[in-house]
C-alpha cells in the first residue's frame, strides 16, 4: 500500500515540474503587469518544435534551441498584441493557445504521418541520463 502511494507521488512530482515552471513564468508576467494564461500553447508548441528539430538534425541540442526560440515568437507575437496594440490580453492568450493546438496537430500529421506523433530519437540523439552523487 505504501509503495503504491510513493509511486503516484513520484510519477506526480516527475510529471508536474514542466507545469510549476510554466506556473512561475505566469506569475513573473502577471507581476509586470501582463496576463498571460497562453503558457500552455508556448508549451505545446516548444514540445513540437523541439521534437521536430531534433528529429531533424538527430540533436537533442538544436531542439531544445528551437524550443527556446518558438516560445520567443509566441511571447513576441503576445506582447506585440497585447502591449504596442493595446489588444485584449486574454484574447490574445486564447488565439496563442488555438493556434499552437491546430498547427502542431496538422503539421505533425502533414510532415510524419503519423496521426499527430512525432517520430522517437534514437539513443545515441538523446539528453544523455545525468548521474547525481548519492542519489
Amino acid at each position: 500500500m505504501w509503495i503504491d502511494f510513493l509511486l503516484i507521488l513520484d510519477a506526480t512530482l516527475r510529471i508536474s515540474v514542466p507545469f510549476v515552471f510554466a506556473a512561475m513564468g505566469g506569475i513573473f508576467a502577471e507581476r509586470s503587469g501582463v496576463i498571460d494564461f497562453g503558457l500552455e500553447g508556448k508549451m505545446l508548441g516548444g514540445a513540437f518544435v523541439a521534437a521536430t528539430v531534433a528529429y531533424w538534425t538527430q540533436s537533442a541540442w538544436w531542439g531544445l534551441l528551437g524550443s527556446i526560440g518558438i516560445g520567443i515568437i509566441f511571447s513576441m507575437i503576445h506582447g506585440y498584441a497585447s502591449i504596442t496594440k493595446r489588444g485584449n490580453q486574454v484574447v490574445s492568450c486564447v488565439a496563442i493557445n488555438i493556434f499552437a493546438m491546430g498547427l502542431t496537430v496538422v503539421l505533425a500529421n502533414a510532415w510524419f504521418g503519423m496521426g499527430g506523433k512525432t517520430p522517437q530519437l534514437p539513443k545515441e540523439a538523446r539528453f544523455m541520463p545525468i548521474k547525481l552523487p548519492y542519489a
